[in-house]
């Protein structure tokens, strides 16, 4: 306030003098509560995690950029109205990936079921009629 009031009467040639002062009062005093300590170990234990806290953000950045430009795209494609195209060519373009592997697990699999059923045939075959 000095300040001010030197500044003024230099800049006007008269004096200014406020109309009131006003002291900021101190906050009274609390006493320590047992809070303290946890605060305290709080602090320290995120002072301690924050660095595998960084580690976390920066590994899983380019996740969650790679989720985002996939939620970009999709709902860009469902505004367009492109999505069904895109998903008709999607399911050829699957089904195209998964022939030979379908294919492999019949050649695989059909002569033991070819097996089976031979079996099942010659056992009924070799029963008596009253049992079946």
């Amino acid at each position: 306030m000095r300040a001010l009031h030197t500044t003024l009467a230099l800049e006007t040639g008269t004096a200014w003098t406020p109309a009131m002062f006003v002291k900021a009062r101190r906050p009274a005093r609390t006493p320590a509560k047992a809070t303290t300590t946890w605060a305290t170990m709080r602090g320290a234990a995120l002072f301690l995690l924050a660095p595998f806290v960084g580690l976390l953000y920066a590994v899983l950045l380019p996740f969650v950029g790679l989720g985002m430009l996939a939620w970009f795209a999709v709902r860009t494609f469902v505004e367009t109205g492109r999505l069904a195209t895109l998903l008709r060519a999607g399911r050829k373009a699957l089904l195209v990936a998964c022939a030979p592997f379908a294919a492999l697990a019949y050649v695989v699999a059909l002569p033991f079921i070819g097996l089976a059923v031979l079996a099942w045939f010659g056992v009924t075959a070799m029963m008596p009629a009253a049992v079946r």
